[in-house]
């Protein structure tokens, strides 16, 4: 993101120009939101204070983005001022997730934090623009900012942060002397749930209603699947989705054959760096890793794994993931509107512990991406205290609730299908 860490003056405003991963997701008003579900007593004013001395650690959270011939500039107020907001939001909880939940306009602010009280239960919502923040650096945000609230509980004396500038993706390679690789589109003919322009709602965002979350120990069958078949977690949650987004098209176009089945997987190249690179010294250091799959609706799910983990891995080594990447990246910073159908998954893993001030606890994580309408579904991947959830996101633009809750169903099955294997 930042090409230079100078110092500026006091009062003076700083500016950095975005590095090209990073500029792509400004068109869109890309955001990466973070909620965790509290129960308990919650102290409004505390968070407040400890957002805005995760604004004062990470100063870009407190700017803006501006567009100068063509090329995005990060612009950082060196008043001490903030662009960065905070919402108190009114119940339900539900309808905020479902229709008011909006993506940051990059120009008017990069960093939210929102907070839903309805009841005994509070969303406590960090929510960042993707153009300075992919999913593992905002995870680093979202700990600092829940340390810092668990410190000012104990009242504990909080140091004046130290400002922290991350790098963009392309500078941390030159920095290594790494070779970029060049720019390429994934090839072939492939195939997804197509897209259909119906007018409706003109917002990407997940459905609350779709979301799925799994038990322990169906978590815990799917990770020992895996384990026994030589694959991952990741590898399998993609299977069930690409055989069961296959299963979609053939139900509503009665397509019978095997089509070449395409999906995006978001990867994180931060431990490929030679040497690794910190979570949050880079703001977007994403892959985009292309799978094929030949694929019929009664496609053995353990084959398609262990074909989707074969594919990442050789994306990944040989830099074609990151090349397509920066190919999307570079369509979109210069104003191209992405005309593909297709579907994402990026899998956030873990959920760090996170602290926490007496009086509450956090009792469930729900992270996903909002944007201006795609032609994508996404998937987002999370698992918080033993249990995966994917969040199923979407635009009513471009597909029909009723076709994204068939999808959903299909999932699921799937899903049971690989859990219950291992037993049998």
């Amino acid at each position: 993101m930042i090409e230079s860490a100078v110092s500026p003056r006091v009062d003076d405003d700083a500016t950095f120009p975005l590095g090209l991963i990073d500029h792509g997701f400004v068109p869109r008003k890309l955001t990466v939101s973070y909620v965790a579900m509290c129960a308990g007593r919650v102290d409004t004013a505390l968070l407040c204070t400890a957002f805005d001395l995760l604004c004062r650690k990470y100063p870009m959270l407190r700017g803006t983005i501006e567009i100068n011939n063509g090329q995005c500039q990060l612009r950082v107020p060196g008043d001490g001022s903030s662009a960065a907001t905070i919402d108190i939001v009114a119940p339900p909880i539900a309808d905020w997730l479902a229709r008011r939940v909006f993506p940051l306009d990059p120009a008017r602010s990069l960093a939210k934090l929102t907070i839903v009280s309805e009841g005994e239960t509070t969303a406590v919502a960090l929510q960042v623009s993707h153009a300075i923040n992919d999913a593992t650096m905002g995870f680093a945000l979202l700990e600092h900012f829940w340390r810092t609230a668990a410190m000012l509980a104990g009242n504990a004396a909080v140091p004046e942060p130290v400002p922290v500038y991350p790098h963009s993706l392309e500078q941390a390679y030159h920095a290594r002397a790494m070779a970029l690789p060049e720019h390429t589109a994934a090839a072939g003919t492939v195939y997804s749930i197509a897209a259909t322009d119906t007018g409706a709602d003109a917002v990407f965002r997940p459905a609350p209603g779709q979301r799925i979350t799994l038990s322990h120990n169906e978590t815990g069958a799917l990770l020992d699947h895996a384990r026994a078949s030589g694959t991952t977690l990741h590898a399998l949650l993609s299977a069930a989705i690409v055989r069961a987004e296959r299963t979609t098209i053939a139900e509503s176009a009665g397509a019978t054959t095997e089509l070449p089945m395409i999906m995006f997987h978001l990867v994180d190249l931060r431990p490929h760096l030679q040497p690794a690179a910190r979570p949050d010294e880079i703001t977007n250091a994403l892959a985009f890793a292309p799978t094929i799959t030949a694929c019929g609706p009664g496609a053995d799910l353990g084959v398609l794994a262990k074909e989707t983990k074969a594919q990442i891995v050789a994306g990944i080594d040989s830099g074609a993931a990151l090349a397509v990447m920066l190919a999307a990246a570079s369509v979109a910073a210069h104003g191209h509107s992405r005309t593909a159908v297709g579907s994402f998954i990026t899998n956030w893993a873990m959920v760090p512990d996170l602290a926490v001030p007496p009086g509450f606890e956090i009792v469930d994580f729900r992270g996903f991406a909002t944007s201006e309408p795609v032609t994508w579904v996404g998937y987002f991947v999370s698992t918080f205290a033993g249990r995966c959830s994917i969040e199923l996101a979407f635009s009513p633009r471009y597909h029909r609730p009723a076709q994204i809750a068939q999808l959903r169903e299909f999932i699921i099955a799937n899903l049971a299908e690989l859990t219950n294997s291992l037993s049998s």
